[in-house]
């Protein structure tokens, strides 16, 4: 794999102009994770006041804090879009264009998105596609911004509109980073990044307060939220100013042991329990034990050497392949579920485990599969063809 220092000693992994294999494979791990969770609550598992299953099974303390997907998902997704704006600025060089940027998250997004959302609304919703808004509202991923439900078959997509808005936020961050990163003030960035986790935490309290009411549509939104993609950028900042990894991922087992005990800490009475909306306090210390997995996952990936550790099991063929399709993985699974108990008959809180978890592994495979490459491989190849097309029209 590139990195960005050709020596015999171990140099951080270059994920801004690469694709790293191994965080392919641990975004495999994250959209299994988001497919067990949502299988325990439909099987009963994991109690769920969203669905009345108000006592969940013998699996549902260890499955419901599969949660952490998401937010693994989130520092993934700070690391690698930052990463291209750290190494610019370190490098002396402008900031990337934020037009071409958005027009790729767009290209990597939307296109996918459409097919499933507007399979779920034809299969389970199709009353939704004849109102305009609501319509188009699911198609533009401001789903989450008024109180009418989300469309079954797409529930989960709440945390891609949340996503998408970060997308839209990154540049203004990048800008305001830019010249600071530019003039080695890493510590200076870094601050600014742990003010944005301060702004969560802040939230957080806002949102899990008696007056705020159980499940305010605020807990949907990116200030909830924003800690998580601060603390990948500020991964990509640290690993675009080093050559060698830092002292605390030296040991990529041991930070994965750090990320299990906070696990394992998430998964007790200590934050709540699923089958009610959790205290400011138990918010609190889930959010930041969640960080705490998170960062530990994905650090060691990101900062250290991918040749051993956890990175060399994430990094080989099938995982980093199906952390490649891991994207229709996260987007058709519900879909998935909600048609296996359409057809079987079953409802929502009474399905066995056992089956439709592999069922909906294996059938939401094939799907993302498909899509991978009937739709996102020819997004991908739109955008690199626009982007040669203007290659050659800026060519003297």
């Amino acid at each position: 794999m590139t990195t960005l220092e050709a020596s015999p000693e171990r140099s951080i992994p270059d994920t801004g102009s690469h694709r790293a294999p191994a965080l392919d494979g641990l975004r495999a791990v994250a959209a299994l994770l988001v497919i067990a969770l949502h299988v325990g609550i439909y099987s009963g598992q994991v109690a769920s006041s969203w669905l009345g299953v108000g006592e969940g099974g013998p699996l549902g303390p260890v499955i419901s804090r599969f949660t952490v997907g998401v937010p693994v998902f989130f520092v993934l997704s700070g690391l690698l879009l930052y990463r291209p704006w750290a190494n610019a600025a370190r490098g002396g060089l402008p900031r990337p264009s934020t037009g071409r940027y958005l027009w790729h998250r767009a290209l990597r997004i939307l296109p996918a998105y459409w097919v499933v959302s507007l399979t779920a609304l034809v299969w389970f919703g199709r009353d939704t596609l004849t109102e305009v808004w609501p319509a188009l509202r699911t198609f533009l991923l401001l789903h989450i911004y008024q109180h009418d439900p989300i469309p079954t078959g797409i529930p989960q997509t709440w945390s891609l509109a949340t996503e998408v808005s970060f997308y839209l936020v990154l540049p203004l961050l990048a800008w305001g980073l830019h010249p600071l990163l530019r003039r080695g003030r890493t510590a200076a960035v870094l601050g600014v990044l742990a003010a944005v986790e301060a702004v969560t935490l802040a939230t957080v309290v806002a949102t899990h307060l008696p007056s705020a009411g159980p499940y305010p549509l605020a807990q949907l939104w990116l200030p909830e939220y924003a800690g998580y993609f601060a603390a990948g950028t500020a991964l990509a900042v640290i690993a675009s100013g080093r050559r060698r990894p830092p002292a605390f991922v030296r040991s990529p087992w041991l930070c994965w042991g750090v990320a299990l005990a906070a696990y394992v800490l998430v998964s007790t009475p200590l934050t709540g329990t699923t089958a009610r909306y959790p205290t400011v306090a138990e918010a609190l210390l889930e959010h930041l034990l969640y960080l705490v997995v998170a960062v530990a996952l994905v650090a060691p990936l990101a900062l250290a050497d991918s040749s051993g550790g956890p990175a060399a099991l994430l990094r080989k063929p099938f995982p980093a392949w199906l952390g490649r399709i891991s994207y229709g993985l996260f987007l058709w699974h519900m879909v998935v579920v909600e048609g296996w108990l359409r057809v079987t008959g079953e409802r929502a809180g009474t399905a066995h485990f056992w089956v439709l978890f592999p069922g909906t592994v294996v059938l939401t495979t094939v799907l993302a599969a498909l899509t991978h490459h009937l739709v996102e491989l020819p997004s991908r190849r739109l955008r690199t063809r626009a982007a040669a097309s203007r290659e050659r029209t800026e060519a003297p």
